[in-house]
């Protein structure tokens, strides 16, 4: 059988760094290739063979990317930071028939969507799913009328933003006027949060969604930092179907919280998400259930998950000079080695 060669975007992001620590916990040999704007990306040493790459908006970005696939003959291409998904899904048709790279990523119809809270909110209300009421902060009819129906707090966010940055609870009149008129934000119901925060992670094929692992999590500076495996499943249909209904291609991620006993979600991301390494270490490898699908046929194993909870921490490496000064020079790095120093020492 020949190796199999995945390339990972976005090794200087925990999501990239996720995807990575994912690959290595295959059972067959799979070569992996980096690639990341930063030599020091701690990612690179996740892999076999690491690059430098512009920037997603540099005008050079894509050339350099392309240039990688050919010359290494990528099968499988997974997207490590948001930024990068709008290039890849407005190309991957191209790409994939040139190159016979698979191009795991969404229609630019779902990324938009995902990528946009108002319109997230918009998606959910028109398919007839729970959502969060929601206005655009330069719509001050929207708002008013927002005001009128649910009162205060309300939350005001970034229409296209992660990790709580620019998330602000509006608890009174003077304090939304802060926030009016701005065409980047939206302004919305502050769900409950009685039953805690969840993140569910999907994968859909075929305009199925072959596999839903829920967690509810708890949140340090916008990311998950404790997650809980919810076994009830009591959530998995509602989210599937979602899931389908937004026609996502390969993996989709749902953040949500409980309303009157339904799942409102409030936020789509259309990737793997920061979660997706904790899913791994519950009992479901969804890195490795889409790279076997798209690469044997093997099917999406069926989902089991252990009860529990994932308790992050900090573990760190060491990189020699020599090695971080040629790769900063030559933008490549064939097999990155590194000294590991684990969370607990043994």
């Amino acid at each position: 059988m020949k190796q199999l060669t995945v390339m990972v975007t976005g090794a200087g992001a925990l999501l990239g760094q996720g995807v990575l620590r994912c690959l290595r916990m295959a059972q067959r040999p799979i070569r992996i290739i980096t690639a990341d704007p930063d030599y020091r990306a701690a990612g690179h040493w996740l892999g076999d063979l690491a690059f430098t790459i512009p920037m997603a908006d540099d005008p050079e970005y894509l050339g350099v990317v392309e240039m990688i696939l050919a010359r290494e003959k990528v099968d499988i291409l997974l997207i490590g930071t948001d930024v990068e998904l709008p290039i890849f899904s407005k190309g991957k048709t191209r790409l994939e028939a040139k190159y016979g790279t698979r191009v795991v990523v969404s229609s630019p119809r779902v990324v938009e969507i995902a990528n946009d809270k108002l319109m997230t909110a918009h998606f959910l209300e028109g398919a007839g799913f729970p959502f969060a009421l929601s206005a655009s902060a330069d719509d001050r009819t929207a708002v008013a009328e927002l005001v009128n129906t649910i009162g205060f707090p309300l939350i005001a966010k970034p229409k296209q933003g992660a990790r709580s940055v620019g998330v602000v609870v509006v608890n009174s009149p003077e304090e939304l006027s802060q926030v009016m008129g701005r065409t980047d934000l939206v302004v919305q119901e502050l769900l409950p949060d009685n039953e805690g925060e969840y993140t569910a992670g999907c994968l859909v094929m075929q305009q199925k969604c072959v596999a839903s692992v829920v967690l509810r999590r708890d949140l340090r500076d916008g990311n998950t930092y404790r997650a809980y495996a919810d076994t009830s499943r009591r959530f998995d249909g509602e989210i599937s179907a979602i899931a389908e209904h937004l026609e996502c291609y390969g993996p989709c991620n749902f953040q949500f919280r409980i309303k009157n006993g339904r799942p409102v979600v409030f936020e789509i991301n259309a990737r793997f998400s920061g979660t997706t390494p904790i899913r791994a270490m519950f009992g479901f490898n969804e890195v490795l259930a889409i790279v076997d699908y798209l690469s044997t046929g093997m099917p999406i194993p069926v989902v089991t998950i252990k009860e529990g909870a994932v308790l992050r921490a900090w573990s760190d490496i060491y990189v020699d000079a020599l090695q971080l000064e040629n790769f900063k020079i030559t933008g490549s790095l064939a097999t990155p080695n590194c000294t590991e120093y684990p969370f607990r020492l043994l």
